[in-house]
């Protein structure tokens, strides 16, 4: 600080000076974990369970690495997914933050498997002139799949004709076509597959498959250049290219000096595969895996890796986490009760006993899901009251929000309980923020969709805002003016008819038709943007918006806070992510016009991730999946839902056409998509002779059979009239 003087007097000026690091203290001081940090060449596996110190463990390894000079470019850490690699990647910038390391890089340092895939591709392109490829969403491959299978000549048997037009069986099929690109498996291969196991609905998906891929390169090529990838193929692309050009794979492997992984057993075949060529042949890779935990099973994730780690990355060593760092021993005591009686090796399931104490498990038994939703909010808002423990630090776990999420959430409002969910399990077009909007768009586009039942949809809407009383008020209005004139028509035609001409609302009470007279002039407002010249789905889906007043009226709300404040929040983000897909739409497509883009949106059965922001939702208590709750913690946890035989479920389950049999029925990695040509395979059908046979080649003996697979009626399951709640309860972990 110095001073200076000035006619008004002496005048002090000041220098903003950075403040400096906190010292940066280790988190553990355990001699496993500091093996492990200390690791600076050749592969390691790291076993531990629950609460270990796995991910800590992690984040100390890749700040040693930075403190002792390393190039962070040069660190590279894979995860399970995009919000797990958010929450890791903000962990190692807040290490790195304390050290007083954080340094600028062109590319991040924690991605996720398909994220590295997509830049390697992405990469190449730019180096040799050509467009930069996109991801093919779930949605959209969903929508391709369902148009093929009502066109499709595939000799599919007559045991499944009828389901070829429902929802479920495209769902079905296009999760074998993920498996089968996962695991190297073409059209070929799937028909070759299909001759061995004599499986004539695998025939009939090969062919499927074959026109498949025919179609979605018709698209490339009549697009604008871009190549689109599914989630599968994306990480085998990626490997294909790093393996046609050893050029490419020889300067990635000098650029990446550390490579770690994150949750290895929710990695599948191709990820693997793609993993042995950036960080394999003795190079340094250190992996971390609780064998016992692999929830994307169902996305093919093949848990074996962790037991055929040493046969992947030879001369690995394997170091096991023994203590306990999260669970107290009241919560360390059950959990050991039911893991063994766990199948697998063991050895990682035998923790220390902690230090500390605390932490408990309680069982609750209830006749009906109102008693049980009743007493996790009396729970939660006891252990807020009475023990001070934040909303934010406690979550209710549960096995599908979309069966369970309602009731939950009314029960924990009543009670004063606030609370947040991740994202709606809904398609984009199903969500009530979104459904009225495309409603008017399409009515307004297409005039025979305007019936009565769409006008009495969009009065009830926040577009239009009338409650029934309103509704009926305007019927007799309407009604008692075509008495007078005549005019004996039923009141649904003449709601119709004031839509399409709102100066017959003159007549009526302003209060009474102010909805209709908000709808009309909104459909009149899309109509008039969709008309102009090259007018895009984004520009006539704003000028419906814009007109709408939504947007001030939601942000107040949102503003205020309370129940309807966290309803204003999930609508706009719902608009947010409408906006987001119709630019994405825009892009891909410059000439489409709305109602392209509307039979587009409308024709996702699947709800599509997306990286439109969204609203913080504070201090609440988050209502979430098993999956969800994945590498997440807190203090205390209710598990709702919990039946014998419903959840969790473990009776042996198959599928329509095979596709949860892939990871031991279908040999290893057969072919992947050329970097070159997008839909071109650079192997044969045949086995690969360049590795030695895998557990999966025992699957071509004739002993497998194809699982049976049989409709459940009702009362086929057992009955279970009592529902078991279990609440875990932990003190707040003691500051390190």
């Amino acid at each position: 600080m110095t001073a200076t003087a000035s006619p008004a007097g002496p005048r002090r000026a000041y220098r903003l000076v950075r403040r400096a690091p906190a010292p940066a203290v280790p988190v553990f001081a355990d001699p496993w974990q500091r093996l492990v940090v200390e690791h600076t060449a050749g592969p390691l596996l790291v076993i531990g369970g629950p609460g270990t110190g796995k991910t800590s463990t992690l984040v100390e390894a890749v700040a040693a690495r930075v403190a002792e000079g390393g190039d962070p470019e040069g660190v590279l850490v894979l995860t399970f997914g995009r919000r797990g690699a958010v929450r890791l990647r903000d962990r190692i910038e807040a290490r790195l933050g304390r050290a007083g390391d954080v340094r600028t890089t062109a590319e991040p340092m924690v991605r996720t498997f398909h994220g590295y895939a997509f830049g390697l591709l992405r990469r190449a392109a730019v180096e040799r002139g050509e467009a930069s490829p996109r991801l093919l969403t779930g949605p959209e491959q969903d929508l391709v799949i369902r148009e093929l299978l009502a066109e499709s000549g595939a000799p599919w048997p007559e045991s499944l004709r009828s389901a070829l037009n429902t929802r479920a069986f495209a769902t079905e099929l296009r999760d074998l076509l993920l498996r089968a690109v996962e695991r190297g498996v073409g059209p070929a291969g799937l028909a070759e597959l299909a001759r061995v196991h004599r499986r004539a609905d695998w025939a009939a998906a090969a062919d499927f498959f074959r026109e498949y891929l025919q179609v979605l390169a018709l698209r490339d090529a009549t697009g604008r250049g871009s190549v689109a990838y599914d989630y599968a193929e994306l990480v085998r692309a990626a490997a294909g290219l790093l393996a046609d050009e050893p050029e490419l794979l020889e300067r990635e492997r000098r650029r990446l000096a550390y490579v770690y992984v994150d949750e290895l057993p929710d990695t599948d075949p191709a990820q693997v595969e793609l993993l042995e060529l950036v960080a394999g042949h003795g190079k340094h890779l250190v992996a971390f895996a609780d064998p016992d935990s692999s929830t994307f099973a169902f996305r093919g994730a093949d848990p074996a890796i962790v037991g055929d780690f040493a046969l992947h990355f030879p001369g690995a060593v394997h170091v096991t986490l023994p203590h306990s760092r999260r669970l107290g021993e009241g919560l360390l005591a059950p959990i050991g009760r039911v893991a063994v009686r766990l199948r697998g090796p063991s050895r990682h399931r035998l923790l220390m006993k902690p230090s500390r104490g605390g932490g408990t498990v309680e069982t609750r038994t209830f006749a009906s899901e109102t008693s049980e939703a009743a007493f996790i909010a009396h729970r939660l808002r006891e252990a807020h009251l009475l023990r001070n423990i934040p909303w934010a630090r406690m979550a209710v776990v549960v096995r599908s929000t979309a069966r369970q999420l309602a009731p939950l959430r009314r029960a924990l409002h009543s009670a004063g309980v606030p609370t947040m969910t991740e994202a709606e399990d809904l398609p984009l077009h199903l969500q009530p923020a979104i459904a009225p909007l495309l409603l008017l768009l399409r009515c307004a586009l297409d005039d025979a969709r305007l019936d009565e039942d769409a006008a009495v949809a969009l009065l009830h809407s926040p577009l239009g805002g009338a409650d029934p009383l309103a509704e009926r008020r305007l019927r007799q209005g309407l009604r008692a003016l075509a008495l007078a004139a005549g005019d004996r028509r039923h009141s649904g035609v003449l709601l119709l008819a004031a839509l399409r001409d709102p100066a017959e609302l003159a007549m009526i009470e302003r209060r009474w038709a102010a909805p209709a007279r908000a709808v009309a002039g909104l459909l009149q407002q899309a109509r008039d943007a969709a008309s102009r010249p090259g007018a895009t789905a984004e520009e006539v889906l704003w000028a419906v918006w814009h007109a709408s007043g939504l947007a001030e009226r939601w942000s107040a709300l949102s503003a205020r806070g309370g129940h309807r404040g966290a309803a204003a929040d999930r609508d706009l983000d719902a608009v947010v992510s409408l906006f987001d897909a119709a630019a994405r739409f825009t892009d891909r497509l410059p000439g489409a016009g709305a109602d392209i883009f509307l039979d587009h949106v409308e024709g996702q059965d699947l709800p599509a991730d997306n990286l439109a922001p969204s609203a913080d939702r504070g201090d609440a208590v988050r209502i979430l999946t098993a999956h969800a709750a994945k590498g997440l913690e807190w203090d205390v946890v209710a598990v709702a839902g919990v039946q014998e035989g419903v959840w969790p479920d473990l009776r042996l389950r198959g599928s329509v056409l095979g596709s949860s049999c892939s990871s031991r029925c279908w040999p290893g990695a057969r072919w992947r998509p050329s970097a070159g040509s997008r839909r071109c395979w650079t192997r044969s059908g045949g086995c690969s002779t360049s590795r030695s046979p895998g557990p999966g080649s025992r699957c071509w003996s004739r002993r497998w059979r194809p699982a049976t697979v049989r409709s459940s009626r009702a009362g086929s399951s057992p009955s279970c009239p009592s529902r078991r709640t279990r609440i875990s309860s932990r003190s707040p972990r003691p500051a390190r």
